[in-house]
């Protein structure tokens, strides 16, 4: 049993050893079974749309159906997500202002509108892995895009 320890560490008296840069085939497979990373949903709202609090719900339901199937208890079926929301300032007006609104969180969603060559932004909209999107309130939408994104 010790030696078994100690090679977890390196060789005997030699120190922690650096992986080879031309490792075996065998190396390369396991590699190759590493479950896939969780899928990015990022959220667009703000407090002055109207939609924004149940996409705000859904957003956070998809997070908790997540966080349970990683725990075991759903079995798995879809992939881990990672859900973060933005608020957005371009509601900003009549005097009334998003206190989590940020022109940064405006400009990144519109960086989406460019590179997925939408027309207009809008709220509440969601972006998965950033090369789908689909409006936030729809569920349905928001599960086929996280099933179907790229890992």
């Amino acid at each position: 049993m010790a030696r078994r320890l100690l090679a977890c560490f390196g060789r005997r008296g030699g120190g922690a050893t650096a992986a080879a840069p031309d490792q075996t085939a065998d190396d390369n497979q396991q590699q190759q079974q590493v479950a896939p990373g969780p899928v990015l949903v990022e959220l667009f709202a703000s407090q002055g749309c109207g939609a924004s609090p149940e996409a705000d719900a859904v957003a956070a339901r998809l997070a908790q159906d997540s966080a349970a199937q990683e725990g075991g208890a759903a079995g798995g079926c879809s992939p881990p997500v990672v859900v973060l929301a933005f608020h957005v300032d371009y509601w900003d007006h009549s005097g009334w202002k998003d206190p989590f609104a940020s022109s940064a969180w405006t400009v990144r969603q519109k960086a989406y509108v460019e590179a997925l060559r939408l027309d207009t932004l809008f709220t509440p909209q969601v972006v998965v892995q950033g090369r789908a999107h689909c409006v936030g309130t729809d569920q349905d939408a928001l599960a086929k895009a996280v099933r179907d994104a790229p890992r």
